[in-house]
């Protein structure tokens, strides 16, 4: 699934180092699941939790097989992101849409996967990149059947006992860590409390605090 920050590229190489010590029937678990690019090459048990309710939303729905919209055109994408962004004065009256469906539209049909901030994404050059993405999330979907989601932000998450967990958060210096009011500091705490409890905290950052071992790929 075509999503801001993405681990897909270089998610082998991440999970070659970060599964290397699993044991059977260890929990993988995934606080930040976003668009699904690295738990989705994972097996066994795995949660995957996000504090965005239209993206844990459409992700229940596609393993509860809905079928959604396979074309989003410019005024489907305008009438969601009003609601999105509550104004509903005149999209009430066209569509009653769920969460669910907020968030493939948001998802599917923003420019480069940015959820209703970026702009429509549509064709460029005889390129269908909504197409793209819908073919692209229909050939993962598979892979996430057994996924336990869950909609929590990263702190509230209750977590099996001895879990690996991989965290990839809005980055701090970004324009994601600043619009969303990331407190960095609390997290790199939480990821402390949590290593203490018995569980294996990897995190992607370009930057971390110096009591914590780094790893370079």
């Amino acid at each position: 699934m075509k999503y801001m920050g993405s681990k897909n590229r270089i998610a082998k190489d991440l999970l070659t180092i970060i599964l290397k010590d699993r044991k059977p029937n260890q929990w993988y678990v995934e606080p930040f699941v976003g668009g699904c690019n690295m738990i989705d090459k994972v097996d066994g048990s795995r949660i995957g939790a996000d504090s965005n309710k239209y993206l844990i939303s459409m992700l229940k729905g596609l393993q509860r097989g809905i079928e959604y919209p396979k074309a989003i055109d410019k005024s489907l994408y305008d009438v969601a992101r009003d609601v999105f962004r509550g104004r509903e004065t005149r999209a009430e009256h066209l569509l009653n849409m769920s969460d669910d469906v907020l968030g493939w539209i948001g998802f599917m049909a923003s420019y480069n996967g940015r959820f209703f901030d970026g702009g429509y994404s549509g064709n460029y050059k005889k390129r269908d990149y909504i197409k793209e993405s819908i073919l692209n999330i229909e050939k993962q979907t598979p892979l996430l059947n057994d996924i336990t989601f869950k909609l929590t932000n990263y702190n509230e998450l209750d977590i099996p006992d001895s879990s690996i967990i991989y965290c990839d958060p809005p980055y701090e210096g970004t324009k994601e860590y600043s619009t969303s009011k990331f407190d960095s500091d609390s997290f790199w705490q939480w990821c402390r409390d949590k290593s203490r409890e018995g569980h294996s905290v990897f995190v992607s950052e370009y930057n971390s605090p110096k009591d914590l071992s780094l790893i370079h790929i």
